[in-house]
């Protein structure tokens, strides 16, 4: 009793429901009524004779669309089941208001059945579920007796036929989502040219599935980074995290059985995988040998995501190019040996193929405030409700010496610190304005190092002239003997940069750029 359009997958799922004594049926994501099974059409044939009929003989099995115009409302779920992916309620013989019966009790319903008026004389028969059948659009219902949770043996509860273990898994899945978006959202705030660069490169990497290296340490914005990307470009790829730098090649085997059994069993030219590489440039060589034999075997069906930070092995100089400094990295790494960067050609070739860098803190300093003040308000979010101590309009704000002290300090933990400290200071803030008192002791006595070399003067003795004197150039001594200014005004004002800019006699934002710079 189904309608005919439906694909071979559905077609199989439909004659394994016939073929079995349960009662269920099938709705579409309109909330027609697509399919009902033998068993649960002789029943609700059963109730209508019972209630009064609908007309037709009484060994005549109803068919798709007397059951549709009959019972669809009984058989609806609450609307409830759009937020938690599945829904139960006591079972009532509720037909609709376009049936043709002569019992006047039963009336349509919307909702609840138990809570319409119109049953309040009605007993429950049984206990109806409905679920979700993934993204499909599809609503599973059936009918059945009515157990006491205590009854239900534990094994139902929390096996791989455990309802409820599925959906409470599926709601926290839900919710890690709605927390990774958030963090990347965070990551990707600002207007600096590196916030602009990043943003571009994660919409490219969203919009396809491929090799993707993310060049930055392995920390938890940039895990949760790589599970955005992972699920904006193959949600529902088989997805394998391993910790790079603990692994062997027995041991990558054993933690990556999901992702290769899963390109070993599925379907040959559909079966997908992914494996998400931690600490990828601190993973033994035996360990990327079998990695690469894998991608090798495979192909594109499996996709490799690695976190590297090859940072501490290139040079400064490689790594500072104006225009785009993944670049210079990555052409670095190309030339550098294995010995040197822990990193096999091929896995290198891989990360190559999207790379994307997670610019440090003290790359993009203009960015800082939006960033401290999303943090923030992500901090109140976080914290248990009985512990919040403002309204998330109400929130503090962060005021003037605060932000001078965030856009001082050198952030070498970067995103995670700087999460931490808007933390500590929504814990220790009592009004409504967060200042450089709230924020972490490194934070609020940082100042600038007093490490730079003095410039170097040519010494001269009334009309005696130094025949020797000479410099490499002008323009690195004038900005060397700048920066040994800005130092002293700074250190001299304590670390306020409104202070350091009147002993200058520049601009508080003439200072900043100079700082930055």
């Amino acid at each position: 009793m189904t309608r005919s359009n439906r694909s071979p997958r559905n077609r199989s799922l439909i004659k394994q429901l016939d073929a079995s004594t349960a009662r269920v049926w099938i709705i579409d994501a309109e909330g027609e009524l697509v399919h009902v099974s033998p068993t649960m059409a002789e029943w609700l044939q059963t109730l209508s004779s019972d209630r009064g009929g609908t007309g037709s003989d009484e060994n005549e099995v109803l068919d798709l669309e007397q059951i549709a115009e009959t019972w669809i409302e009984a058989l609806l779920p609450d609307p409830m089941i759009d937020a938690r992916g599945y829904a139960t309620r006591r079972w009532f013989p509720v037909r609709s208001s376009s049936a043709k019966s002569s019992d006047r009790r039963i009336q349509p319903t919307s909702g609840p059945a138990n809570s319409h008026p119109s049953v309040a004389n009605l007993d429950p028969v049984e206990i109806a579920h409905w679920v979700r059948l993934g993204t499909t659009g599809f609503t599973l219902g059936c009918v059945g007796k009515f157990l006491r949770d205590a009854e239900v043996p534990f094994s139902d509860w929390i096996g791989d036929s455990g309802l409820r273990q599925q959906s409470l898994l599926e709601e926290q899945l839900h919710k890690h989502r709605m927390a990774v978006g958030r963090t990347v959202e965070i990551l990707l705030t600002g207007e600096s040219s590196a916030a602009e660069l990043l943003r571009r490169r994660i919409a490219a990497a969203s919009s396809v599935r491929c090799h993707l290296g993310l060049f930055a340490p392995t920390t938890h914005s940039s895990r949760e980074l790589a599970l955005h990307l992972h699920d904006a470009s193959a949600a529902d790829e088989t997805l394998t995290i391993v910790d790079g730098a603990l692994m062997d090649a027995e041991l990558l085997e054993a933690y990556a059985a999901p992702a290769i059994h899963a390109l070993n069993h599925g379907e040959p030219d559909r079966a997908r995988a992914t494996l998400l590489v931690e600490r990828l440039d601190e993973m033994p060589d035996e360990a990327q040998l079998k990695l690469t034999q894998w991608m090798e075997v495979f192909g594109d069906r499996l996709r490799l995501i690695g976190l590297l930070d090859p940072a501490s092995k290139i040079h400064s100089s490689s790594a500072s190019s104006d225009h785009d400094p993944l670049d210079a990295q990555i052409a670095e790494l190309t030339r550098m040996p294995q010995a040197t960067t822990g990193i096999a050609k091929p896995v290198l070739n891989a990360m190559r193929t999207m790379p994307i860098l997670l610019p440090a803190l003290k790359e993009r300093r203009e960015d800082i405030p939006a960033m401290a003040l999303a943090l923030l308000r992500e901090a109140h979010r976080n914290r248990p409700a009985k512990r919040r101590r403002f309204e998330t309009a109400d929130l503090p704000r962060i005021g003037r010496d605060a932000a001078d002290a965030l856009l001082l300090y050198p952030w070498p933990d970067n995103f995670e610190e700087l999460a931490e400290a808007m933390e500590s200071a929504l814990a220790r803030v009592v009004g409504d304005r967060i200042g450089k008192e709230h924020l972490p002791l490194a934070i609020r006595s940082y100042q600038l190092p007093n490490s730079l070399e003095k410039a170097s003067k040519p010494t001269t003795d009334g009309d005696n002239i130094d025949h020797q004197f000479r410099i490499s150039s002008l323009d690195e001594a004038v900005q060397k003997y700048e920066r040994e200014l800005i130092e002293k005004a700074m250190n001299a004002s304590g670390g306020n940069k409104a202070e350091a800019a009147r002993r200058l006699g520049i601009s508080r934002a003439r200072l900043l750029r100079k700082l930055e710079s």
